[in-house]
């Protein structure tokens, strides 16, 4: 794994397929997926091992493993460029997620989406009909506010997403998975599957480009490691997906809550984040 603080964020992958036991309650052919951070071929010996063990436990009759299957294990995405500091060290990651949006994965710098729930029928007609009681929206960004101010000596900065806010801290930086970051992260809203991932993969994460379908694309054809013959299809979605996202941003800056610092180790993040998911501007969010 790619180390940072317990940073883990796989390089390589590989796969292992066997046939199920007789009565198995599942698919016939089992599929299993090993990873490293050294090279494919300690990638693959995990992937059998895995496999060898999954089928042990079959034959055994415990059946297939359930459960979320998000935040379970690290994520199988491909690492596309490394964030490091001037000393050299690792401070975030940037990945290609399973619908194609580009994703920053941060060491130290929190972050976390809160969706704003959907108004109620009766919600929206009280709004048509003039009512001026605060909508689903002013409410959870009045929560966010009250939250990060209770958190006495912090600096965060609010972004409107496309269902909801983001919320990044700029000061103190927070170690994923620690007492302090789950405790804010749960104040905060933070959907527990992401909770999750955060201890699994040692990072925070957050969305730099827009949802294919919220631009009038469709999810990228096969998945991550994909074998060459399906390079070319992919290569042709990315670009027709790039395409469709230059007039949309991720997120719009808000407001800051909090002193305005910046921690010196958050700085390259905050910059990157805000150019990527065009936070500046008016465009449509998607």
């Amino acid at each position: 794994m790619l180390n940072n603080a317990a940073m883990r964020i796989p390089r390589y992958w590989a796969r292992a397929e066997g046939e199920a036991p007789p009565a198995t309650d599942g698919p016939e052919r089992i599929v299993v997926w090993g990873w490293s951070d050294d090279n494919r071929v300690e990638a693959q010996r995990h992937a059998q091992q895995r496999l060898t063990e999954l089928l042990d436990r079959l034959r055994r009759g415990l059946g297939l493993p359930t459960g979320y299957a998000y935040g379970t294990r690290p994520l199988r995405e491909e690492i596309l460029e490394e964030l490091r500091d001037r000393g050299g060290r690792l401070d975030g990651l940037l990945t290609r997620n399973s619908y194609g949006s580009v994703v920053l994965n941060t060491a130290q710098v929190l972050f976390v989406d809160v969706d704003v729930p959907w108004p109620t029928f009766g919600q929206r007609l009280a709004r048509l009909l003039g009512s001026r009681k605060p909508t689903p929206e002013m409410t959870t960004l009045s929560r966010l506010r009250d939250v990060l101010k209770n958190d006495s000596g912090g600096s965060y900065r609010i972004y409107r997403t496309a269902a909801g806010f983001r919320v990044l801290a700029t000061d103190p930086v927070f170690t994923p998975g620690s007492p302090q970051a789950e405790r804010l992260l749960q104040a905060l809203g933070a959907d527990p599957a992401f909770l999750h991932l955060c201890r699994v993969q040692g990072s925070f994460r957050a969305r730099l480009t827009p949802k294919p379908w919220r631009c009038g694309q469709a999810n990228p054809p096969g998945s991550f490691p994909r074998e060459p013959e399906a390079q070319a299809a992919f290569a042709e979605w990315l670009a027709q997906y790039e395409r469709s996202t230059d007039g949309k941003a991720t997120c719009r800056f808000v407001e800051a809550v909090g002193w305005g610092r910046t921690n010196e180790d958050a700085g390259q993040i905050v910059d990157l984040h805000d150019r990527r998911t065009k936070a500046a501007t008016d465009l449509p969010l998607a």
